[in-house]
């Protein structure tokens, strides 16, 4: 009988593990993205037609039927937003079935090792927060990437219209000669285009899925000169030359405030440091909180302030220009 809970936990665990490799191997299965970029290509899993005449034809692959019903949900909505900013290919089904079978180890695993439900319950939240951390790192890298190479996009797209070429054909050359991640969404934005969509519309839409503020200035600027007219490559050249003025500003701001935001981490990394260091020294004194009730609550309570103290440090070292 005392044998049968670690038999039980451990065939839960390993039915876990399996089903979170097959649903990350599902995710990451080159030839599934093959078939989605196919789907995509055959204009019955893009888009509808309107009665009036052929619409604009949006460059994106038909959701499954239980992201179609998640994102009815706004928070949902929000988050398949920024998984798909992350992660092109993914699927919000899945990246909420990986989340839901990590918490479920996590909480197994933390309660085998510990045998207490509050850990368990800990770890499991831990195991859940865990791809949703590494969807917002992803989505960070990616937008810092995208922001720069914006500008040498701009002063691209600034040569060739100096060269004659026309808008739609600047927008080809970028999805060509650009490098990724920009160059993707410059090929998605001109295929809208060449399906039917006005060019307005198809910035807009890649204004939506960028989510930059530099990057609205060119779209803004791009609609106002198509209403009113004027030298649109010197448009261009005049936001290109602006937008990396912002970035040495920001760059000189991160280094002004360096060493506040270093201090923070040095003081909410201290209280733990120093907790290992007398677990070692004197055991008897740290087990009244590694081995009480009272004392994984007064540890649950030190985490939240120590989190909630590194937030605070963050946003007032965090200045926006």
């Amino acid at each position: 009988m005392d044998l049968l809970l670690p038999i039980l936990v451990a065939a839960v665990v390993a039915l876990l593990v399996f089903a979170g490799v097959n649903l990350a191997a599902s995710l990451l299965n080159p030839e599934r993205k093959k078939l989605q970029s196919r789907l995509a290509a055959d204009p019955a899993h893009q888009s509808r037609f309107g009665t009036t005449g052929t619409r604009a034809v949006t460059h994106k692959v038909e959701i499954d039927a239980v992201t179609a019903t998640l994102i009815r949900f706004a928070p949902l909505a929000a988050l398949n937003k920024r998984l798909v900013q992350a992660f092109p290919e993914a699927s919000l089904a899945v990246f909420l079935g990986i989340s839901i079978g990590g918490a479920l180890l996590g909480m197994f695993v933390a309660f085998a090792v510990f045998g207490t439900v509050l850990l368990g319950l800990a770890g499991g939240a831990a195991a859940a927060v865990a791809p949703l951390i590494v969807l917002m790192g992803r989505r960070g890298r990616r937008q810092r990437v995208l922001a720069d190479q914006i500008p040498d996009a701009l002063d691209f797209l600034s040569r060739v219209l100096k060269a004659g070429h026309s808008f739609s054909t600047g927008l080809q050359m970028l999805g060509d000669e650009m490098p990724k991640p920009l160059s993707t969404e410059f090929r998605k934005t001109y295929d809208q285009h060449t399906l039917g969509q006005s060019v307005e519309d198809a910035l807009k839409d890649m204004a939506k899925r960028i989510e930059s503020t530099d990057f609205a200035f060119f779209v803004t600027a791009v609609l106002i000169q198509r209403q009113t007219g004027g030298d649109l490559s010197e448009v261009l050249k005049n936001i290109s030359g602006m937008i990396r003025s912002r970035v040495r500003l920001q760059q000189h701001v991160k280094s002004k405030t360096a060493e506040g935001r270093f201090t923070g981490y040095v003081l909410v990394a201290f209280p733990l440091v120093m907790f290992v260091i007398l677990a070692f020294m004197n055991p008897k004194y740290a087990h009244s909180l590694t081995a009480t009730a009272t004392g994984h609550k007064l540890l649950g309570v030190a985490l939240g302030l120590q989190m909630l103290g590194l937030y605070a440090i963050r946003k007032i070292t965090t200045i926006k220009v």
